[in-house]
């Protein structure tokens, strides 16, 4: 059987109007949904321009704000540009710490948890505290010490055994180039390539930098010194690659006849010396004005340079004095042979070297006006013509 259902009288009297005209609800429904859909596509359209104005607003206001900084900085030539990095870094600095707390919540920046049981091998314990140690270079000395010369030895080969210069021993131990050594006399060795230089009154750092070329914060970096404002009277300072000064000239006027003869080689040795190199063309001669003789060379050819005798190498490298590149080579018993201007140098420090062995090549380095070589030889400190020892 049928139930029939019983509708309310606005439920009746809205079923009798749809049944009465049904082409008027449709239209009224449409119109419905075609104006909502109209005001939506309008508030949407609206919402859009209203996001494009904003970001082109901000934009122009960024330009704008862009060229105020540039014609600012431009205009100061500089002046402006520290205050504008310190501004920015600030900024910077400022956001960072905004928003620190954010990413610090985030698994992306937030390390795992560490397990427990991280620390359950003993490998990965520190059994015990280490303790940082400073530890001196082998072979290097932070103090003086002395040698005690045995037989056959010169101060060249004490230096090549302790790696310091002859002059450095000269200077520290007070020795001229005519004093010779004696078997068991202490010879003080510094402990390294330069000079110990005992404290005066009134020095300062830079004043002994100064005086031997040697810069002031290695001076009190060697010595352990916190400051120079203060240099105890006395004191003994180690000044690595110190430069040893020329010995200022003492001018003693004779009362009397003065003889030379401790200076001058009375009985040189003819043929003892070995022409120095493969070129014979003297442009100066030894004289009292000038200690040595000049061998000249054309520009074109640049000839071989050779030790006149057997020696050991003293001195290797630039000279300041106007030398340039030279060569000095310690012959014994006295004699000293020295080769200058050289363009390039083949022997070094402390090196034994055969009479005729090439020790460089000639060259116009230091003072000098043309390719040539300036060869001079000492006798216990006092230049001596070359010409009479060689044949």
């Amino acid at each position: 059987m049928f139930k029939i259902k019983r509708r309310t009288p606005n439920e009746a009297k809205g079923l009798a109007f749809q049944l009465k005209f049904p082409s008027l609800t449709k239209r009224l429904r449409f119109k419905y949904f075609a104006f909502l859909g109209s005001y939506l596509s309008t508030k949407v359209i609206n919402f859009g321009k209203f996001c494009v104005s904003l970001v082109r607003l901000i934009f122009f206001l960024f330009q704008g704000l862009k060229g105020y900084i540039v014609i600012k900085l431009l205009w100061s030539r500089g002046r402006l540009g520290r205050p504008a990095a310190n501004l920015a870094i600030m900024f910077v600095a400022l956001i960072v710490f905004l928003t620190g707390g954010v990413f610090s919540s985030s698994g992306f920046v937030t390390s795992a948890t560490i397990s427990p049981d991280y620390l359950s091998n003993v490998d990965d314990v520190i059994p015990e505290s280490t303790v940082a140690t400073t530890s001196l270079p082998e072979g290097r000395r932070s103090e003086a010490i002395e040698h005690e010369v045995r037989g056959g030895e010169t101060l060249s080969s004490i230096g090549e055994l302790y790696k310091v210069t002859v002059d450095a021993l000269r200077y520290v131990n007070n020795l001229s180039d005519e004093d010779f050594l004696k078997v068991g006399q202490k010879i003080v060795v510094p402990p390294v390539q330069g000079i110990i230089y005992k404290v005066k009154s009134g020095d300062t750092c830079d004043s002994i930098g100064k005086k031997f070329d040697v810069a002031a914060q290695a001076i009190l970096d060697f010595n352990y010194l916190e400051s120079c404002s203060v240099l105890v009277v006395g004191k003994e300072l180690v000044l690595p690659d110190a430069r040893i000064p020329e010995p200022a000239p003492v001018i003693v006027l004779p009362s009397g006849p003065v003889s030379y003869e401790r200076f001058v080689d009375t009985n040189p040795r003819s043929g003892w010396c070995l022409w120095p190199t493969s070129v014979r063309i003297i442009t100066q001669r030894f004289a009292y004005y000038h200690d040595g003789v000049d061998i000249a060379t054309p520009w074109s050819l640049r000839p071989p340079i050779y030790a006149c005798a057997e020696g050991t190498v003293i001195r290797s490298g630039w000279d300041p004095q106007g030398l340039g590149l030279h060569v000095v080579i310690d012959h014994g018993n006295g004699y000293e042979t020295s080769y200058g201007h050289m363009s390039q140098i083949n022997v070094s420090y402390g090196e034994d070297v055969g009479r005729g062995e090439v020790i460089g090549i000639m060259g116009s380095t230091g003072r000098s006006s043309g390719p040539h070589l300036h060869f001079r030889l000492r006798y216990r400190g006092t230049p001596q013509n070359p010409l009479n020892y060689i044949r």
